[in-house]
This record gives structure tokens, C-alpha cells and sequence, in this order.
């Protein structure tokens, strides 16, 4: 064994789990062979491992340009798929650490690089470095291709490149599809970008076995649906479509969500459930909605099989005030929200105030705030006051699914959109509203591989691959890895989102750490209670790593 292990060491990292896959490979063969006693009667099918399927190149080593003050080789404009649908977006920007390259000046302003495999950068070499992924797509707007042109700009863009490659990460920005191509455009590029780096992995700096996409809103939306859906087999016509890689993985190893509007297939009904009570002079129809909408989330909640880190089951169930606003899924939401104040108040300097001060600002109106200045720790009446104070509605009824909203998102291409809340479309139904038959028809189309606007939604959900409830449970391979920040007071969707979201990870097999913290005081923002977004980030990564090995 030990020689084997020299002669591997010998041919490369990069080769070993080709080496190895073949070798187990024939190993299983001629058991299978040995124990058939080799009769011509007794034939077994022949398997072998997954080959990358693609006429396109790797990136040409002789292309790369240096960003100098940052010690950062660089290539913009490599394309990730064979037939782009659009190839101003579908191409991909990758930044290296300098460290992990072997130079030689071309003398026009490019350079030849090689793979300097022992070089160490924060404690990884070009071989095993993590690589971050960025998804820029606030409102799950399109990604245009890096632009070169911002390298030469001081932007804080470029210094967050420069601030993970110097901790020996390797840094990818992947365009993309968006809003105005309609789902599951943007994913589908975001997961033919992961293959191409799959395959080019031999070529490249870093583990491509160790991608880590990261993003806000919109970004961290798509950063989630990447994380819970790798190698589901409902993107295989869309990724085909495109000329994506065909015979590897576009599997993550972490997601990292800031503030992600996700789980659009319930938002609406979360919305209302949780600030619809804050809205005020709507009419009486518009009441039914807001009200329907609520209880719906409530029918969600107690079918769907959310439990607490206990195994305890999460309910809601009617209440005197509020529409379903008791049982232990509200008192679980509860909970988070007193656990955010109380971190604030820890993490707090008041400088020339006091925390008992604060508390008395945010009792001004109302007295909803209890706090116990001996053990400095705070208690609120009800998630309605707390939504009443801190988290009004700020979004007009259905806010998900209207026109120019994130109905555009389930469109046909032309930037008009199509509905798609099966739930709003219920409750609509229900009221009789005049509504229904427009939602109605647009939930019947199919896009031209025959995909329902539901089935797209679905992919689009994180939860459809994470929840036990759901028929895409154990279709995906999830990301091991996860941590997610929301801004307790962002009115752009309901708290929920993200508490939904750490309870299916905390509960879905596969997955080994859920990092998830909702953050007093702080809006729609890379929200974070102490330090900077970036640096935690990569912190995560780090220890992420460790914990992998």
C-alpha cells in the first residue's frame, strides 16, 4: 500500500480519484468475474466511472493576466457551455492567488501558468483550496460575464476578490441568465458553470469538489437552490439545451444566504401570515386574500413535518388574535426572534446609553418589550407586535406573484411573466375573486420541454429536495455545508424564509453543519452580528474545510 501511495503522490493529486475509480473499478470486476466462477452463463454488466462529455476546451494556460497589486492571475470570458442561449451571459471569471502559479511573461501583457502544487496560501496548496463562488443577482436579475474593465476599478468588488485570494481561496464569478429569462434559466447556467469547473478541474487552482457559492437576495436565493438541488435530473434537458458538461457532478460542497428571497411557492402565504396584520386601510377583498393567505400557511406549516432540533413537531393552531398565531411553530418563531434581540443586546456597547434605555425606545408606543436588566435578557409579547414595530409590510398584496414582480421569474422568456402562487390561486378560487381564471389559465401552461409553472417553482424551491414531505426528498445530492444571515428587520419577505430553511437542512440527511443566525437591527443586507460579511465568510469556508478532512 505504501507503494501504491508513493507512485499516486508521484502522478499528481489531480489524478488520484480517476487512478483510484478505475482501480476499485477492476477490482470489483474481477470479483464479480471470480465469484461467477468465470462461466460464459454467468455474464455481469461492465460499469465504469463518470467521463466528462463536451467539445469544449480547457481554459488556455497561456491566456492569463496579472492583477499586480494583489498578486491575482486572472481569466475573463471562458465559456461554460457549447450552445449558449445567451453568451454574453454564459461565461465564467476565475482569479488565483499568485502563490499557486508557476510564471512566464509572455511579454504582451499575458502569461503562461502552471500548477504550483506545493505552494501554501492559508493553509491550502493549488490542489485542495476551496472555491468560492460568487452570484451576484439581486432580485434574481441576470449576471452579466465578469467585466474586465472593473478590474481597473477600485470597487469593493475587487477588493473582496482581493480579500478571499489572499487566504488562498480561489474566486470564480460565473454569469448567468436572470429574471427576464424566466426559471430555471439562471440555475441552470450557475450549474453548467459548476460541471465546466468540474472539468476543467486538472487545469485549474483549486478542489473542485469544494465549491462554495455565496450570495445576497436574489444571489442567495439561487446560492440555497444550488445547495439543495445538485444533479437533479430535472435540469438535465435545460442543461443539455445549452451544451452544459455532460458525465460530471454540478453538486456543491456549501451555500452561504444572505437575506435569500427563496421558497417563492409559499412567500406570499408567509408574508401575510406574519406581517399581513400590519396592514392597514385595504379593502374588505383584499382582507379575504391577505386573511385566505394566511391560513393557507397555516394548512402548510402542519402538513409539512418541520420539526425542532428536539424532533419535536412544529405546529400552528387557531387562536383568539391573529390568525393562527399559537402553537409550537409560533413559539418556536418567537423564540428566534427574542434569541436575535437578546444577541444584540449581548453584542451590543450602548456606550452612553443602556440596554434598558434601548428597550425603552422600542416601548415608546407600546409596551410589547419585557426586559430583565439582572440577567440582560429581553422577551416580546407577540411575533404580531414585533411585526407591528419592527417588520411592517412593506409590499403590496401578493407581493410575489403580481405583474413586474416575481412573476416575471416563471415567464416564457419575453420578460412579461406568468403566474404562479398554486396556493394564491386557491385562495382566489375560493373567494370567487375575479382573479382566479387569469391565475388559473397560467398555471396550466407548460414551457417547451412540458415542464408545468409548479414543477418550475419546485425547482426553484429549496425545500422541494430538503423536506421529507415533498416528492423531490433524496432526488438531490445537498451541499454538507451551510450558513445563512437574514436581517430580522428586511420587509422584503417574512422572517420564515430562512427559519424554514435551517429546519429542513437541520433535519435532511447529508447534510453535516447548519450556521444560522437572524441579526437584530439590520435590513436587507449581508447581515452579520459582529465583524465583516467577507471575513466571516471565509472563516466558515475554513472550518468547513477542516471539518471535511
Amino acid at each position: 500500500m505504501l507503494l501504491q501511495y508513493r507512485m499516486l503522490r508521484a502522478i499528481g493529486v489531480k489524478n488520484m480519484k480517476r487512478i483510484l475509480s478505475f482501480v476499485l473499478l477492476i477490482t470489483i470486476t474481477a470479483m464479480l468475474f471470480a465469484g461467477c466462477g468465470g462461466s460464459a452463463d454467468n455474464k455481469t454488466e461492465e460499469t465504469t466511472a463518470p467521463v466528462p462529455v463536451t467539445n469544449l476546451p480547457k481554459p488556455d494556460m497561456a491566456k492569463w493576466k496579472h492583477m499586480e497589486d494583489a498578486d491575482i492571475y486572472y481569466q475573463t470570458g471562458i465559456a461554460y457551455c457549447e450552445t449558449p442561449a445567451d453568451e454574453s451571459y454564459e461565461q465564467l471569471a476565475v482569479f488565483v492567488p499568485g502563490k499557486y502559479m508557476d510564471v512566464t511573461d509572455n511579454g504582451d501583457g499575458t502569461f503562461t501558468c502552471a500548477l504550483n502544487e506545493s505552494a501554501e496560501l492559508g493553509g491550502f496548496t493549488a490542489l485542495n483550496a476551496p472555491i468560492a463562488m460568487q452570484i451576484y443577482t439581486p432580485g434574481y436579475a441576470a449576471a452579466e460575464a465578469f467585466p474586465e474593465e472593473m478590474l481597473e476599478q477600485n470597487t469593493p468588488l475587487t477588493e473582496d476578490i482581493a480579500n478571499i485570494t489572499s487566504k488562498g481561496v480561489v474566486f470564480v464569478c460565473p454569469g448567468c441568465r436572470g429574471i427576464n429569462e424566466g426559471a430555471p434559466s439562471g440555475v441552470t447556467d450557475l450549474k453548467a458553470a459548476i460541471r465546466y469547473l468540474r472539468y476543467a478541474d486538472d487545469a485549474l487552482a483549486g478542489d473542485s469538489e469544494s465549491i462554495f457559492a455565496f450570495g445576497t437576495s436574489g444571489g442567495g436565493a439561487q446560492a440555497a437552490i444550488l445547495g439543495a438541488s445538485g444533479d437533479s435530473k430535472l435540469y438535465d434537458p435545460y442543461l443539455e439545451a445549452i451544451g452544459a458538461v455532460q458525465g460530471v457532478s454540478d453538486s456543491i460542497k456549501g451555500a452561504m444566504a444572505w437575506c435569500p428571497v427563496t421558497s417563492l411557492n409559499t412567500a406570499n402565504a408567509e408574508y401575510e401570515w406574519m406581517m399581513g396584520c400590519t396592514r392597514k386601510g385595504i379593502t374588505e377583498d383584499r382582507k379575504a386574500i391577505s386573511d385566505g393567505l394566511a391560513t393557507a400557511y397555516a394548512e402548510y406549516v402542519n402538513s409539512a413535518g418541520f420539526t425542532d432540533e428536539n424532533g419535536k413537531a412544529l405546529t400552528l393552531t387557531e387562536s383568539e388574535d391573529g390568525i393562527y398565531q399559537a402553537g409550537s411553530y409560533y413559539d418556536y418563531v418567537k423564540s428566534v426572534i427574542e434569541g436575535s434581540l437578546n444577541n444584540y443586546l449581548s453584542d451590543t456597547n450602548f456606550k452612553n446609553s443602556s440596554p434598558q434605555e434601548y428597550i425603552d425606545e422600542l416601548n415608546a408606543d407600546k409596551k410589547w418589550i419585557t426586559y430583565d436588566e439582572s440577567t440582560n435578557t429581553a422577551t416580546i409579547t407577540s411575533i404580531a407586535d414585533f411585526a407591528q414595530n419592527c417588520k411592517p409590510a412593506s409590499e403590496g398584496m401578493v407581493a410575489f406573484d403580481w405583474p413586474n414582480s416575481y412573476n416575471t421569474l416563471f415567464g416564457y422568456g419575453d420578460g412579461k411573466g406568468a403566474h404562479f402562487d398554486s396556493t394564491l390561486a386557491g385562495v382566489l378560487n375560493s373567494l370567487n375573486s375575479e382573479y382566479a381564471a387569469e391565475y388559473n389559465e397560467a398555471l396550466a401552461k407548460t414551457d417547451s420541454f412540458g415542464n408545468s409553472v409548479e414543477k418550475r417553482v419546485q425547482m426553484y424551491s429549496p425545500l422541494y429536495y430538503l423536506m421529507k414531505s415533498e416528492e423531490g426528498y433524496g432526488s438531490a445530492n445537498v451541499a454538507k455545508y451551510w450558513r445563512i444571515r437574514s436581517g430580522i428587520e428586511q420587509q422584503t419577505n417574512s422572517l420564515t424564509t430562512e427559519i424554514n430553511l435551517a429546519l429542513a437542512l437541520e433535519s435532511c440527511d447529508g447534510v453535516e453543519s447548519v450556521d444560522f443566525e437572524t441579526v437584530w437591527a439590520q435590513n436587507h443586507t449581508e447581515a452579520e452580528r459582529t465583524g465583516e460579511s467577507t471575513d466571516n465568510f471565509l472563516e466558515w469556508i475554513s472550518s468547513c474545510m477542516k471539518g471535511s478532512k
